[in-house]
């Protein structure tokens, strides 16, 4: 398997939108986290991968100040530059290598962020060392990633097992690990890094509400491609757009959306 990392769901246009959407559902409890790590005026902050950007601002709003960002994607890159003249708190320096790649300033960061960057690394603990190198002593590092076994379609059709083995499959195509965020805080103590807190977090709708279709559109988006994951197949995939299609005709139906997990490590 290649080290070599690509973000699997690309930059384009529609994937651009799909996590703008994204991000109105879960910014609010991103800012949350952030309440609680306190993060404030002056503060030295790294965002990786800011993607379309809410975070990035919102952490440029509450410092007062430039942040530093690394952001592989040409696309993603642009649009944070343009952003980020707009807001008066000058320009923060943003790599474009990968992460590992990156010669990250040492002690230097109070804060380092990090949304839905891990399930796709290779390495976590080589991109986590590198990133406690980076951080400040008594520096906060706070990762919010996805448990994603806890996805759940209330009626469960019978395929879902497959399905759900598809989704931990079209991560692993890259060396990736669709269940990272349950595997961060043994990775943070294992480079050092002392747990501040372990906090889950999970969404559930009906149909026609935000939640619902913010998860119908990522996973019916990828279905076709899921197909091609055993144990799942075209058939059993089919079963499964039916299942979802059917449930979404039945205002009783539930979602339970993957669980993101809030993993929050200290440097001493």
């Amino acid at each position: 398997m290649s080290n070599e990392h690509e973000y699997l769901l690309g930059d384009s246009d529609h994937e651009t939108d799909r996590l703008r959407r994204q991000a109105r559902l879960w910014d609010p409890v991103t800012h949350a986290l952030f309440d609680r790590v306190g993060v404030g005026e002056g503060w030295r902050v790294l965002e990786i991968g800011p993607g379309a950007g809410s975070m990035h601002m919102e952490l440029r709003r509450r410092v007062s100040g430039p942040v530093d960002a690394v952001e592989q994607s040409p696309a993603f890159s642009r649009s944070l530059v343009a952003q980020t003249k707009q807001d008066g708190f000058g320009a923060g320096r943003i790599w474009t290598e990968k992460l590992l790649d990156v010669e990250l300033p040492s002690n230097t960061y109070d804060f380092i962020f990090l949304r839905w960057v891990f399930l796709f690394l290779h390495d976590p603990v080589a991109h986590l060392r590198k990133l406690k190198d980076a951080l400040k002593p008594g520096g906060k590092i706070a990762i919010q990633d996805y448990y994603r076994d806890t996805m759940a379609l209330v009626p469960l059709p019978p395929a879902w097992d497959a399905f759900k083995a598809a989704d931990r499959a079209f991560f692993a195509t890259q060396d990736a690990h669709a269940n990272i965020g349950a595997e961060l805080p043994r990775h943070f103590l294992e480079v050092g890094l002392d747990i501040m807190e372990i906090r889950p977090e999970i969404k559930t709708g009906h149909p026609g509400d935000d939640v619902w279709k913010w998860a119908t559109d990522y996973y019916l988006g990828v279905l076709d491609q899921y197909a091609q994951l055993p144990p799942l197949n075209a058939a059993l995939a089919a079963e499964i757009r039916a299942a979802w299609l059917a449930a979404q005709e039945n205002p009783a139906s539930l979602l339970i959306a993957p669980a993101v997990l809030d993993v929050v490590g200290r440097k001493t």
